[in-house]
């Protein structure tokens, strides 16, 4: 009875070891500032300033209606699979042409050790446009931003990817799965759709 008992106790174990780990924060969590250095070498930073969501790019300063991160590396298969309806969400709900307020800021965050080096070429091989974060910035941040891919999965507890959080625009997570299946594609137009109206950059 007892060799039974531990033979279950381990098997437990093992199931519990073996489940897929989760993404930890939840709805109704705070975003948590970064910087990073885009693919084009443009720096991208994500916080919140007087209670708006602001996202700066350069020299230029956004209030969008929500942003979209997505955890990800090259060699993760359903990262890949993930790609094209990210594209297609950017293409849909970003800002208009010239608009500083509204629409969606969709970011990739490649986690690849390498950075840009490996990240860039795929990234262009495979053809899509939307924004991919990979290197620490050149400059000093201020504290408590986060400047590395290491460490923005740390504080997002990303433990398996590809993991995608929605941020409205007062910095509240709204919306985070982890891993990607088709039915994600419609979770994830709802989930934006919720914020943002398609192709005004405008908020509903």
């Amino acid at each position: 009875m007892i060799v039974h008992r531990t033979a279950a106790v381990f098997s437990l174990l093992l199931l519990l070891v073996s489940l897929p780990a989760e993404a930890v924060l939840a709805k109704g969590d705070r975003l948590k500032p970064f910087s990073l250095k885009a693919l084009d070498g443009r720096q991208v930073t994500v916080t919140v300033q007087d209670g708006r969501l602001t996202v700066i790019e350069g020299e230029d300063v956004f209030h969008p209606a929500a942003v979209l991160m997505d955890f990800w590396a090259t060699w993760c298969v359903p990262c890949r699979r993930a790609m094209p309806t990210l594209q297609k969400l950017h293409d849909t709900y970003k800002p208009s042409s010239g608009e500083t307020e509204g629409g969606l800021k969709l970011f990739g965050i490649s986690l690849d050790v390498k950075g840009s080096r490996i990240a860039k070429p795929f990234f262009e091989r495979m053809k899509f446009s939307y924004p991919m974060l990979a290197d620490p910035p050149d400059a000093v941040l201020p504290s408590g931003v986060l400047g590395t891919a290491k460490e923005i999965a740390a504080a997002y507890d990303v433990q398996e990817i590809p993991v995608v959080y929605i941020i409205d625009a007062s910095g509240t997570i709204t919306h985070v799965h982890v891993g990607f299946k088709d039915e994600h594609a419609a979770e994830l137009e709802a989930a934006v759709s919720a914020l943002v109206s398609p192709g005004s950059g405008k908020n509903e």
